[in-house]
């Protein structure tokens, strides 16, 4: 299978459409499209923030992706769910707002989908139903235009995870409660993946995240890619391994090719373009190095060993948006907002969420051993 890595620097338009022209048409993408078709666009819209914060897929990608399709004579579509909810407020308007998506489908003149606010249709896996916007459903191609970024769960977040989007509003929440472990969590996404079968990927990986994301709490890391494929596993794969884990280490990816929807093995994948990834190293997530351990130790203490999240009391402006997505509803008010450390489950929805910052993660003390280990052997 073949995934289009191809240099981008900056977030300049010429070169960006000039470098997104050049992937899909590398992917002979034009050979999907019919004139008149309806094209689903499902970028990475996470919270409100601004793009320069690396969080979210920048506008000036999905501004190149949506030209491409129009001169193509798509009829395009921007839809997404945000994560987490607030009584009497949207965060998913207010994230393509800031996010600047809404200006660029304001000014291209493209119909902006909130899954929120549309009407769904039950699809189901083995475990679970999935209520799923009828406009993705009805879509002639859906493609996902995720955010390459670590993501302190899952320990990445690429095209195959950016689907849990496609859920509308606090039934995301109930999906995290019912996978409390990383394990089940991806199964989950990867059933979504199964239903959705998108057609398209395209990654923003101009700038990245690193460190603890796909929130605030990651820092933003300068990867200098696009990337492009209609395998999504493999495009995780490759996008992945430039962040340093290996082919097996994500368990999305794992899980998906496991069940054939796509190559998690580097040598099987041809990767065109010419991008050279950078030799730095960049920093993974803490719940990545539990990776490490043997699965004899790791089996009985996983739950024990995650990050646990904290309220910096410093920080918090008590917008409670923390509050009202928490699954467990284990974020309490006392002197200020604190977690109850008994039933959490640690998904660290709260971390992704906060708009200040103010939630940081409390590293197990084996967890740290490990790190000035592996720090001190280089």
């Amino acid at each position: 299978m073949e995934v289009i890595a191809t240099d981008c620097q900056e977030y300049e338009l010429k070169s960006v459409l000039k470098k997104v022209r050049e992937a899909l048409t590398k992917l002979q993408v034009e050979q999907l499209v019919v004139r008149g078709d309806k094209v689903l666009l499902k970028p990475n819209l996470l919270s409100p923030h601004q793009p320069e914060a690396g969080i979210t897929t920048h506008p000036v990608v999905v501004e190149a992706v949506i030209r491409y399709f129009q001169q193509l004579g798509a009829e395009v579509k921007v839809g997404e769910s945000s994560g987490g909810m607030m009584v009497n407020q949207s965060l998913t308007e207010q994230a393509f707002e800031k996010t600047g998506v809404l200006a660029v489908c304001q000014k291209l003149d493209v119909e902006v989908v909130n899954f929120d606010r549309v009407s769904t249709r039950v699809l189901s896996s083995d475990k679970y139903e999935f209520p799923l916007p009828e406009v993705l459903l009805e879509a002639d191609l859906v493609v996902s235009l995720p955010k390459l970024k670590t993501h302190s769960l899952t320990l990445f977040t690429g095209a195959v995870k950016n689907l849990y989007g496609c859920i509308p509003g606090m039934k995301k929440v109930e999906y995290h409660r019912s996978c409390p472990h990383p394990v089940d969590f991806s199964e989950l996404v990867v059933d979504i993946f199964e239903l959705v079968k998108p057609d398209l990927a395209i990654m923003d990986g101009i700038v990245g995240l690193e460190g603890n994301g796909p929130g605030s709490t990651g820092d933003a890391c300068q990867m200098g890619v696009i990337l492009a494929s209609q395998d999504l596993v493999a495009l995780d794969t490759v996008a992945a391994s430039y962040l340093g884990y290996t082919q097996n280490q994500v368990p999305i990816t794992r899980i998906a090719a496991e069940r054939g929807l796509g190559s998690n093995r580097l040598e099987q994948i041809e990767i065109i373009g010419g991008y050279q990834p950078s030799q730095q190293e960049y920093r993974l997530p803490s719940n990545a190095l539990l990776s490490l351990l043997p699965n004899w130790l790791l089996q009985p203490l996983f739950g024990s060993l995650l990050s646990q999240p904290i309220i910096n009391q410093q920080e918090c402006i008590e917008c409670q948006l923390c509050v009202q997505s928490c699954p467990q509803e284990v974020i309490i008010e006392r002197q200020g907002l604190e977690i109850e450390e008994e039933g959490c489950i640690k998904c660290l929805c709260c971390q992704e969420l906060c708009p200040q910052e103010a939630i940081t993660v409390k590293e197990h003390s084996l967890v740290r051993l490990i790190r000035s280990i592996k720090e001190f052997l280089g």
